[in-house]
């Protein structure tokens, strides 16, 4: 069997290692594990209503079954559940909402389609699920893709990260750093809220998450609690602040799924919606030799 190398072990490298070992053996690189960048601080809002107008994101109904499909990958493997799947509440407007939105009061819908997913559970099970089809992890930081040798594909799968990557200067990307306050609550929220500052239920019942900011000024994952509660106002006591840098799309909210090279891809851009596409992008890397 062909072989194959994906640097990165977040959501997007974990979903392409998933879909690449049914034609690979994989081998997954990362600097320093499964989830330590952004994946792994992500506040686990999954839904295909982002952003201030609630505008249906694109191909989201592809990108819905192939998140859900890994979800239920990773509940199998781990053996409980990674998400809350009740829905989750939009306050604002939803532009053309679609059979999967049932609206409540005005500007407040419930978004029957949308998960919390918890990610460190979520990773840990998508991980298991990996193993299980062969998977193999090198703690490893790789700064070039010419010093992989021996490869039949390799994919970079990346946020932040490919900004060490001389590869990186092939793409059209930006950066935006994102703060995420993990607050404590006097009891259990009933839903998590989707609006210009969302509220995410965690896998601890008295804990919740407030986010994001959207930082343009200094780009850099140290956490900044002052700024972070200047921009997102919580209402609840803060317990902790995590801090990530998100890559984007400067044409649109598309992510990049491209080739680089002879054998070279990279799956990148994906923002503030990589649950959402992660593994939609992750499923397509299977095919790379007859898409690209």
């Amino acid at each position: 069997m062909r072989k194959a190398a994906v640097i990165g072990a977040g959501f997007a490298g974990l979903a392409a290692a998933y879909f690449l070992s049914e034609k690979y053996h994989v081998t997954l690189i990362d600097q320093k594990g499964i989830g330590a960048g952004a994946s792994g601080i992500s506040s686990g809002l999954f839904h295909p209503y982002p952003g201030e107008k609630g505008r249906l994101s694109w191909e989201a109904e592809e990108a819905l079954k192939w998140t859900k499909k890994l979800i239920d990958e990773a509940e199998k493997a781990l053996g409980k559940p990674v998400a809350d799947r009740r829905g989750i509440l939009r306050m604002g407007p939803i532009l053309h909402p679609g059979p999967d939105v049932i609206q409540l009061e005005k500007e407040k819908f419930l978004i029957t389609s949308g998960m919390t997913v918890f990610p460190s559970l979520y990773l840990q099970g998508l991980w298991l699920a990996c193993q299980k089809k062969g998977v193999v992890l090198h703690i490893e930081k790789i700064e070039t893709l010419a010093t992989l040798q021996g490869y039949d594909l390799t994919l970079l799968a990346l946020g932040a990260g490919i900004r060490f990557f001389k590869e990186r200067e092939k793409l059209k990307i930006n950066f935006v750093k994102g703060q995420v306050l993990t607050c404590r609550l006097e009891k259990p929220l009933e839903k998590s809220t989707s609006s210009k500052v969302y509220t995410a239920l965690t896998e601890q019942p008295l804990t919740c998450h407030v986010g994001a900011t959207y930082e343009r000024e200094r780009i850099d994952d140290i956490p900044d609690p002052a700024k972070a509660i200047e921009l997102l106002k919580p209402h609840f006591p803060l317990l902790d602040c995590h801090a990530g840098i998100r890559v984007t799309n400067p044409a649109h909210y598309f992510p990049i799924l491209q080739q680089i090279g002879p054998t070279h891809y990279v799956i990148t851009a994906l923002g503030s919606r990589g649950l959402l596409y992660h593994a939609l992008l992750g499923s397509r890397t299977a095919r790379l030799d007859k898409m690209l």
